[in-house]
């Protein structure tokens, strides 16, 4: 994994990782108080993203020969995609939260190559803050941060992102199960107050009259 691979850059073979950090006191959980008529199913990002969400295209049409549901984009760039309906709302941080709550199921889809294995899964955790389930490939930190059908669900290959989409789709009680526990692991694991004691757990840790 990535702290494995700075072990091997350091002289003295140490090395640890600590994770992004989320401030659950700004990404909350919408309060729900109305029943939707359609599921929103979302992905956030920027254009360098793009290409990930794209390995998706074919999943999504045949999600969609299964299942209604809404494709909402929060980004920085123009997306287009016939066949779905689709709603692309531009990221605009005082809106941000407010957008991103607007999803019912995240969507966290990498591709399996070296440079995933660095990305610090910083928009699985946004969503996993705000109470909602996400969907992620099963690579890199998301197999660190996910816990599959507990927290989030991982899966692979397309056969098992559609699966795994139509089983939150269809459960609503599941949704709400995984999207609370997800919270509570950002939380206890991944909010400012768990970072900060991971940072002077290392500083604490040094040596300072031996470099």
């Amino acid at each position: 994994d990535l702290n494995e691979y700075c072990k091997s850059l350091n002289i003295y073979n140490r090395s640890i990782f600590i994770s992004s950090s989320i401030d659950v006191d700004r990404f909350k959980p919408k309060i729900q108080t109305e029943k939707k008529k359609k599921i929103t199913i979302g992905w956030t990002g920027t254009q360098s993203s793009k290409p990930y969400l794209d390995l998706l295209n074919q999943t999504l049409l045949d999600l969609k020969k299964e299942r209604e549901f809404e494709l909402l984009i929060i980004s920085n760039f123009d997306y287009k995609f016939s066949g779905l309906d689709l709603k692309v709302i531009k990221w605009n941080k005082g809106t941000e939260i407010e957008d991103l709550q607007k999803i019912d199921i995240g969507l966290y889809p990498l591709e399996q190559n070296d440079w995933v294995l660095g990305k610090s899964g910083l928009k699985a955790l946004q969503y996993m803050a705000i109470g909602v389930p996400v969907v992620a490939t099963d690579i890199g930190t998301s197999k660190d941060i996910i816990s599959h059908m507990e927290n989030g669900l991982l899966v692979s290959t397309s056969r098992e992102w559609v699966s795994a989409l139509k089983t939150l789709m269809d459960n609503e009680a599941l949704r709400r199960r995984i999207g609370k526990e997800a919270r509570q692991v950002i939380i206890e694991r991944y909010s400012l107050n768990a970072i900060k004691e991971k940072y002077f757990l290392v500083l604490n840790s040094l040596n300072l009259e031996n470099p």
